[in-house]
């Protein structure tokens, strides 16, 4: 649940994970993990003034059940990776949304973990998950649309015409220029599209934009309206 009055615009996730052996008297031929998923949600509200730093709104904790596992292993198997991966799958069926994007990375800082504590006297290890959400609200879209508001009512473009807006293949931009939105850079990497008017903008951006205001952010060229 979000702070109340709180405005996603950006979220970012990153994933931590702490490895801890268990060593028994009895060597098994199989390796017992128990996973331990939290997850922590944590909200800042980006200043319109970008000398300022982003404001703290505060978190949310959660805890998720814990599973074991169990997987074949012996110190020469080459396949941890992919048993962790497989095994992982299942383990996320309550908690896919938050974690599934976050698999790669976890899977691959468990593996070499365990690759290093790993011995002949191990048969657990638990394996802590934390997972760290940060939620921005960007202050420079929330000025930006107040000052939208005064002039055109907060009218949104029409769908049809937000869906009809040209994607821009990598080749066709300066991945340095900056999209006027977030204040960051196009990339290559990144889904952009570009407005009749030629100015172009992070895909989620111009999108999250034009849904609250029917003007381009740059000219104030109009956009269609339902």
């Amino acid at each position: 649940m979000f702070p109340t009055g709180f405005v996603s615009h950006d979220c970012f996730k990153n994933s931590f994970v702490i490895v801890e052996p268990i060593v028994s008297s009895s060597f098994l031929p199989y390796l017992i993990i128990h996973f331990n998923f939290s997850i922590q949600q944590q909200f800042w509200y980006i200043r319109p003034n970008n000398d300022q730093e982003s404001e703290y709104w505060g978190e949310i904790r959660e805890d998720c059940s814990t599973k074991s596992i169990q997987i074949i292993n012996y110190l020469s198997d080459t396949m941890l990776y992919e048993k962790l991966d497989h095994a992982l799958s299942q383990v996320f069926m309550h908690i896919k949304d938050e974690f599934e994007d976050q698999q790669h990375a976890i899977v691959e800082q468990t593996t070499r973990k365990l690759q290093r504590i790993i011995n002949s006297d191990m048969s657990e290890a638990c394996v802590d998950v934390h997972l760290q959400i940060d939620h921005y609200c960007d202050g420079r879209i929330l000025l930006a649309l107040e000052e939208s508001s005064s002039v055109d009512g907060m009218v949104p473009a029409s769908e049809s015409s937000i869906e009809l807006l040209e994607p821009m293949e990598a080749d066709e931009r300066n991945s340095n220029d900056e999209c006027s939105v977030c204040l960051d850079e196009l990339g290559e990497e990144t889904d952009v599209l570009r407005l009749p008017c030629s100015h172009m903008f992070h895909a989620e951006c111009i999108t999250k934009w034009l849904q609250n205001s029917h003007y381009c952010p740059l000219c104030r060229f109009q956009m269609p309206t339902d």
